[in-house]
């Protein structure tokens, strides 16, 4: 019969523990270094597209606070809250990225997700390779 043996499999189990602790402490950090990245980009483009009246939408786009899932950390960004005549920030950002049957979409937040992709994640890497 075949017998299968091995060294160092006790030290490289140890490392990717080290690893995955490592990552659980720095994942907010990251996401939020990210997230303020992603946030710039759906600022600028909601500005470039025009879709600023009163600057209340453009305003109240932020990311939200670091939430974990079942085997992952994660944070929403879109725009919050309400504006001076009660009508939802993320309604008006939906309605303008998908459109209505009297009204064209123009795909606004896709723009601003592929703008900021590259630097969100140079600025996550940044983070992880600190220390």
């Amino acid at each position: 019969m075949a017998q299968l043996t091995s060294t160092g499999l006790d030290q490289l189990m140890a490392e990717m523990s080290r690893e995955v602790t490592r990552m659980e402490e720095k994942a907010t950090e990251m996401l939020g270094e990210g997230g303020k990245v992603v946030v710039k980009a759906w600022q600028d483009v909601i500005e470039e597209r025009g879709h600023v009246k009163t600057g209340e939408m453009k305003r109240s786009v932020r990311a939200s606070a670091v939430k974990s899932g079942q085997d992952a950390h994660y944070t929403d960004i879109y725009p919050h809250g309400k504006d001076k005549k009660g009508v939802r920030n993320a309604e008006k950002a939906f309605i303008l990225h998908y459109g209505t049957s009297k009204r064209r979409g123009d795909h606004w937040v896709d723009e601003a997700e592929d703008r900021a992709g590259d630097a969100a994640e140079a600025a996550m890497r940044a983070v992880w390779e600190r220390d």
